[in-house]
């Protein structure tokens, strides 16, 4: 079996790369990683970012894409563009719009638009997704219905169901339990820890996921092809350090 390739979700280390991305991205390097999952709106030249990735030996391995490049085919159109010359193929979505998270009816209705996107994308050989949080593992307003599962019945298999681990696990539900329903769909994941008793501040490795597991099912038939770290708490430098020397253990 190929070795799966790490990146890091570079929301981890924000303030870093807000102040300088080139200190961010070696930093993410120098750790171990060998991607980086974007978030947020463009900040530089898609040949500028391309260069620095490739000659510090990172891949782009996602961007979490703003509704209001998601949402609209034209600013989709230019951001397929753009992430076409930095060489990322999965463009997901972190979040909805507040109109679409009311009801078993709307969350159909992003389905639909998310199924939209999938199809405009698909003509550049690029992909859509979602990103879980603890609110899709609660049902929706008057049902039994829960976000998450509207979503997964209702896309295609062209959509990423991008499981978020640790949000998945704080709203008290196994992350693998998850991933067992809808093989196949999780060609990205969020590698994110949560304890019990720490939260979000305990490294991998020192949470409560069951990562041997969780890992055996995206390698075997989750056809996983990047596993994405998200660590948000303090003391980013060491935490993302941390969390990829005890996740390769899992791998």
């Amino acid at each position: 079996m190929a070795t799966k390739k790490v990146g890091l979700q570079i929301y981890s280390i924000r303030d870093i790369y807000f102040k300088n991305p080139i200190e961010a991205f070696k930093l993410i390097k120098d750790c171990g990683y060998d991607a980086v999952d974007m978030f947020g709106n463009i900040t530089m030249g898609a040949e500028e970012l391309k260069k620095i990735l490739d000659d510090l030996g990172l891949e782009c391995c996602g961007w979490h894409t703003p509704w209001d490049y998601a949402g609209r085919p034209d600013m989709l159109e230019m951001f397929a563009s753009y992430n076409k010359v930095i060489g990322n193929k999965y463009l997901i979505i972190p979040g909805l719009p507040g109109s679409y998270m009311k009801n078993s009816g709307t969350w159909l209705d992003a389905a639909k638009k998310i199924n939209e996107i999938a199809v405009q994308l698909k003509k550049h050989g690029m992909f859509t997704g979602m990103h879980s949080h603890e609110g899709e593992f609660k049902p929706t307003e008057g049902s039994t219905d829960l976000p998450w599962d509207i979503l997964a019945k209702n896309t295609t298999d062209d959509v990423v169901l991008q499981l978020d681990m640790g949000n998945t696990y704080q709203a008290g539900v196994e992350p693998v339990a998850v991933l067992k329903k809808y093989p196949g769909r999780a060609q990205t994941v969020h590698i994110k820890p949560y304890s019990k008793t720490r939260g979000m501040s305990a490294p991998i490795g020192e949470d409560d996921i069951d990562w041997v597991e969780t890992v055996k099912f995206c390698n075997e038939k989750g056809k996983t092809e990047y596993f994405i770290v998200e660590y948000e708490e303090e003391d980013a430098k060491s935490g993302i350090k941390a969390c990829i020397d005890n996740f390769r253990k899992y791998l």
